[in-house]
């Protein structure tokens, strides 16, 4: 304001040339005079700046649709995208008429509905793929939820590949086997067989190995089982952004009490998601719409071969000085230097591997195909079990704790004990373990996404 006041001040001088201060300032002539103008009219509040906003913009949203489209953000069970939006608008009574995404986006912007993502990554960078006809491939995949005691519950879900249909949502235990079989035999009763079968790699849908009742089951119905690349969840995107959707929904609910009160809210999901919610990915149809579209695919008319059992393989390396166990594969396990050069022996069964030290297991784990390396989580078993490096006494050898074989087992109060008569001395820890037992307990696999029983026990 100051500077325009100078301006119209050197301008009033005698002699001053209009033009050549204009010029030299970098304004132009009518601006000269139109501040001139209002200077004279107002004194120097007619200097300070005003808005260029225009009195009336016939483009403007009507202020009755920008209501609607903060209801239809807040008022809906989760949170609502501009696009999708723009399709409840557009199927209701604005039809054609209703904004772009866009401008929907600067309304909830403008109203605080909506903040800024700079690191959401952009939808283009994606590489999409969709399969042309219902039914063509199903995704399944389980979630973890909790009731209201903090219990925990898994929820397996089925979702079309082509529609996005949710063809089963079934409460379970945990994601077993069984609940996999009974997610698709669910589906299938309302919706049909499918030609494809979509799961990662987790041990109830068969494992990095391809085996088990899952794979299976599918072959002889004719159907075909596809696995995600290892540590590769975007080839099963669309049931992962299923579960966002379906635990968003949830958090809105009361927390369900039991199972049965979970599977309760999961059929009225089911419901809302399949007939009444308008996908984005659909141009704004709701997935039954977008089902019944087109003719369905199904399974192949001849089952399909089953899948090759694993082989069971013995070897017996020894642990070098580093600790480390290295096997065919190439796979290295982690053993722990108290074991370096003891000969050991390795039992594989498909993907599931036991390591042994005579009769007694040092580890039992799961290996995942991308992984190579496995390092030493736990304290080792046999850190006590080394053969003694002295020599055994004159009294006679000692076992593997160092004390004589020949003296009776010390009392728990600190005194030498004597026998029970009839009885004869307490076994060691070593003597008691005695051959290992494969229907026994064992060390729980590690790294294993899902949990199903084995036909190897101690590695299930």
């Amino acid at each position: 304001m100051e500077t325009r006041l100078a301006l119209i001040t050197a301008g009033e001088l005698p002699g001053v040339s209009v033009t050549a201060l204009c010029a030299e300032l970098g304004l132009s002539r009518q601006t000269f005079y139109r501040l001139r103008a209002r200077y004279r009219t107002e004194g120097p509040s007619g200097l300070a700046p005003r808005s260029r906003r225009p009195h009336r913009s016939p483009n403007a949203i009507d202020p009755a649709v920008e209501l609607e489209i903060i209801r239809l953000r807040t008022e809906w069970p989760t949170p609502r995208g501009a696009a999708s939006i723009g399709d409840e608008l557009r199927r209701g009574a604005l039809g054609h008429g209703a904004p772009s995404p866009s401008t929907i986006h600067r309304v909830l912007v403008r109203n605080g509905l909506v903040g800024p993502r700079p690191d959401k990554r952009p939808r283009s960078s994606w590489k999409r793929f969709v399969y042309p006809e219902p039914n063509g491939c199903w995704q399944i995949d389980a979630t973890a939820w909790h009731l209201t005691d903090r219990a925990p519950a898994w929820i397996m879900d089925v979702l079309d590949d082509h529609s996005r249909l949710l063809v089963a949502a079934l409460v379970c235990t945990g994601p077993t086997t069984a609940a996999a079989q009974a997610a698709i035999l669910s589906g299938a009763q309302r919706w049909g067989l499918p030609a494809r079968v979509l799961c990662d790699n987790g041990t109830c849908f068969g494992g990095p190995d391809r085996t088990g009742d899952f794979p299976s089951s599918l072959a002889l119905l004719g159907i075909a089982l596809s696995h995600s690349r290892p540590y590769h969840p975007q080839t099963c995107g669309k049931i992962e952004r299923l579960h966002q959707t379906l635990k968003q929904w949830l958090a809105t609910q009361p927390r369900a009490a039991d199972l049965a009160g979970l599977q309760t809210q999961l059929d009225a999901f089911t419901e809302f998601y399949n007939h009444h919610r308008p996908h984005r990915a659909l141009a704004g149809a709701t997935p039954a719409e977008a089902w019944t579209a087109r003719d369905r695919a199904g399974p192949a008319e001849q089952p399909g071969p089953l899948p090759d059992q694993p082989r069971v393989s013995i070897s017996r390396r020894r642990v070098s000085r580093g600790g480390v166990l290295e096997l065919p594969g190439p796979i290295s396990v982690g053993i722990g230097t108290h074991l370096a050069g003891t000969e050991l022996t390795a039992l594989r069964y498909g993907q599931q591997l036991l390591i042994l030290h005579r009769t007694h297991p040092l580890r039992a784990l799961t290996l995942t195909p991308a992984r190579r390396y496995y390092r030493q989580t736990s304290p080792p078993l046999l850190a006590t079990n080394r053969p003694p490096t002295n020599p055994p006494t004159e009294q006679g050898a000692s076992d593997h704790t160092g004390r004589p074989t020949g003296l009776p087992p010390a009392d728990p109060r600190g005194r030498r004990g004597s026998q029970v008569k009839g009885s004869a001395t307490a076994p060691s820890r070593s003597d008691a373990t005695g051959a290992l037992d494969l229907r026994g307990a064992a060390p729980t696999p590690s790294e294993a996404p899902c949990a199903t029983t084995h036909p190897l026990s101690p590695m299930s």
